[in-house]
């Protein structure tokens, strides 16, 4: 499970007042859950998932992400937590240009020296593109390409997935076809899906669904 508590989050500025993003912020979230967060460019919804992956820091509060109160690690231990408890799927791919799509997928698990939850020809068979194994990223399609960061999100057995605008540099046909796919994975390996996007229509298929708003989270 998911706990934020009373969270506050705020940058500084040049003059050294204070530009609150979260006041007094309060969420749970259940394991196995999909929750998706709505809102404008500039609200918050990155720094958001940042703060669950200990990639930036909050003033005041608690987020306990499974009995782990996240405030508490230092930051080796927030790059060994996120390893072993946090994919990412971004709004890029970043894949990595001269690696093959078999390489590009399985490094994630090795440099996390992690546990899979399939095996690298199992993933690309879920995400229809085991014929394109040995290819490099550039020769594929930017839904190809996405494809192949679903599927390396999903190949480590990593309880929480984090995506930030999966859909939003492809075309309506593509990004059905990604949610589809992110629909079945999470079916089978029933992680919690925190979904950033300004898509209402992608937004549905959540359990809850959430939008920023004054410095908070509504639920819709």
């Amino acid at each position: 499970m998911i706990k934020i508590e009373n969270l506050n989050k705020y940058f500084l500025t040049p003059d050294n007042s204070k530009n609150s993003i979260y006041k007094d912020l309060n969420l749970e979230i259940q394991e196995g859950d999909i929750i998706s967060i709505l809102g404008k460019s500039g609200t918050g919804k990155t720094t958001l998932l940042n703060m669950f992956s200990g990639l930036e820091d909050f003033q005041s509060g608690k987020l306990t992400i499974n009995n782990t109160p996240i405030e508490n690690l230092t930051n080796n231990e927030k790059t060994h937590f996120r390893a072993q408890n946090i994919s990412f799927i971004f709004q890029n791919f970043n894949l990595i240009d001269n690696l093959t799509v078999s390489e590009n997928i399985d490094l994630i698990v090795e440099l996390n020296k992690g546990e899979r939850r399939f095996s690298t020809i199992e993933i690309l068979k879920k995400v229809g593109l085991e014929d394109k194994k040995d290819s490099y990223p550039f020769n594929l399609s930017g839904g190809e390409q996405q494809r192949i960061a679903v599927a390396r999100a999903f190949i480590a057995k990593t309880p929480i997935l984090l995506a930030d605008e999966p859909t939003g540099n492809l075309d309506k046909n593509n990004s059905d076809n990604i949610i589809k796919i992110i629909l079945d994975l999470h079916r089978e390996s029933k992680n919690t899906i925190i979904l950033i996007t300004h898509d209402l229509e992608i937004a549905q298929i959540a359990d809850k669904i959430y939008s920023v708003e004054n410095y908070s989270l509504k639920k819709q």
